[in-house]
């Protein structure tokens, strides 16, 4: 039986020239608005909800009562888990925590790290029992350390082994869900392997994000395991565009010599944009019309 598990890293953007402060639209709306889509279609997500809003500027104290928010509203949404997400930037912990990736850190701090991203939910009511490092960026200790702060699920993205589809070949792998040696227990993103963008070829995770469903959907039919994954930041704010979206040049264009200037310029003011019609928004639009049209069962990671 096909298993679809819609996962959702919910977090502001940092990427280069497609970096934006605005976390209301970029975390809490499109969070919002992701948990609505879903619920719309009795859809299954779960949600890492970021703890460092990964940017200095930005004061950890008033993101932290922010993902407070966040967290109350989505708690009515039966079909939403919400499960911990950790880039490390700032995180108010025993050391210094100057560095994003997770991996940066030792043993001991991961799991530090780790304790503090479950009481922070306790906190708010909510138990959690799996987890996903910023980037996928694991170290050796990763699933030592989440079995010692008592985690029994993680979901990253394994590039060191043979992608589930290569868009090069035509081939795919099927994946599966597997037991760690620390007891933890993986459901590994769904990977693909193509000649990028970029002119090299790279695995990247299965998203809306870098691909039109038109494109995959063969792909999926033929596998019995998928785990997709999408970000809350590409629903309401632009960004430059990778892979194969329609309209990809044209967008990356307007970006660059439009949206991207106006949006500096309104950093020196109080005011923000915010795009109702991102082409990512509608591409995920698109993948959760084509589950729901071939009603595929999707599930919560840890089921």
């Amino acid at each position: 039986m096909k298993k679809i598990y819609l996962t959702f890293d919910i977090e502001t953007i940092v990427s280069g020239i497609s970096r934006s402060e605005n976390y209301l639209s970029g975390v809490y709306l499109a969070s919002m608005f992701i948990a609505n889509e879903l619920r719309l279609r009795d859809l299954k997500g779960t949600f890492f909800i970021s703890l460092s809003s990964k940017q200095s500027n930005i004061d950890q104290n008033t993101y932290s009562e922010f993902i407070k928010w966040l967290i109350f509203s989505l708690k009515p949404y039966e079909n939403i888990k919400i499960e911990p997400h950790i880039h490390a930037l700032n995180l108010p912990v025993s050391f210094e925590c100057n560095k994003d990736g997770f991996d940066n850190y030792n043993f001991e701090e991961q799991t530090e790290l780790l304790i503090y991203s479950k009481n922070f939910f306790k906190e708010q009511g909510i138990d959690v029992n799996s987890f996903r490092p910023g980037g996928f960026k694991a170290n050796k200790s990763y699933y030592e350390s989440l079995a010692k702060a008592g985690f029994e699920n993680s979901s990253i993205l394994h590039k060191d082994k043979k992608a589930n589809i290569n868009l090069i070949t035509g081939e795919i792998y099927e994946n599966e869900i597997f037991k760690t040696d620390s007891g933890v227990i993986e459901y590994p993103v769904t990977s693909v392997k193509l000649k990028s963008i970029k002119g090299k070829t790279e695995i990247l995770n299965l998203s809306p994000d870098f691909f039109k469903i038109s494109s995959v959907e063969n792909y999926i039919q033929d596998l019995n395991y998928i785990n997709i994954n999408f970000h809350s930041f590409s629903i309401y704010l632009n960004r430059l565009l990778r892979e194969n979206h329609n309209g990809q040049i044209s967008k990356n264009l307007n970006f660059l010599f439009f949206e991207n200037t106006l949006n500096k310029l309104l950093k020196y003011t109080s005011l923000q944009t915010i795009d109702t019609n991102t082409i990512l928004s509608n591409e995920l639009i698109n993948w959760l019309d084509y589950i729901k049209k071939h009603n595929f069962n999707t599930y919560f990671i840890g089921e």
